[in-house]
């Protein structure tokens, strides 16, 4: 499952449609990353004092960040996408090429403390989770991915390990 995710758009004060954020460029991302330090600046500000801003400066730098690069970007939009989907009909949806596979399925790089699997496209590690992935989804018993070099999903279970 999917949990609500930090969205960087609104961190910026960007427009948060799926059409309406296609046409943002990266001046226009810079633009909203300047306003917004200045917006939630401690020193800047022109809020009461005794308000605390919504966003830290921190979470400005890592929304500009993610969204000043352009495969990060993709993937949030992705992510969002499938979030408001989910949202909309309070249920689980069917995503376009979804697979369920066991983690065991998928191939580990120990040196990245990675599991990744190739997708169709050709992209040799299309699919990737990390340890950070498995973690936040523990809960659930299950975590979906999509390919980075096209539109297609997996869906990934898996169960933690008691150490004990």
């Amino acid at each position: 499952m999917l949990e609500m995710l930090i969205n960087h758009y609104e961190v910026l004060a960007l427009p948060n449609s799926t059409p309406a954020r296609r046409l943002l460029n990266q001046e226009d991302i810079k633009h909203a990353y300047k306003r917004a330090l200045l917006q939630h600046h401690p020193d800047k500000s022109t809020s009461p004092a005794n308000l605390k801003p919504r966003y830290t400066i921190d979470d400005i730098i890592v929304a500009y960040k993610e969204l000043s690069n352009p495969i990060t970007r993709s993937e949030l939009d992705r992510l969002l996408q499938v979030q408001t989907l989910r949202d909309s009909r309070n249920t689980d949806i069917s995503l376009s090429g979804l697979e369920t596979i066991d983690l065991d399925d998928l191939n580990y790089d120990e040196a990245e403390g990675l599991w990744y699997r190739s997708c169709r496209c050709g992209n040799q590690r299309g699919y990737l989770i990390s340890e950070g992935d498995l973690a936040k989804e523990a809960a659930h018993g299950e975590i979906i991915t999509g390919c980075g070099g096209c539109s297609l999903w997996l869906k990934v279970l898996f169960q933690i390990a008691d150490e004990g």
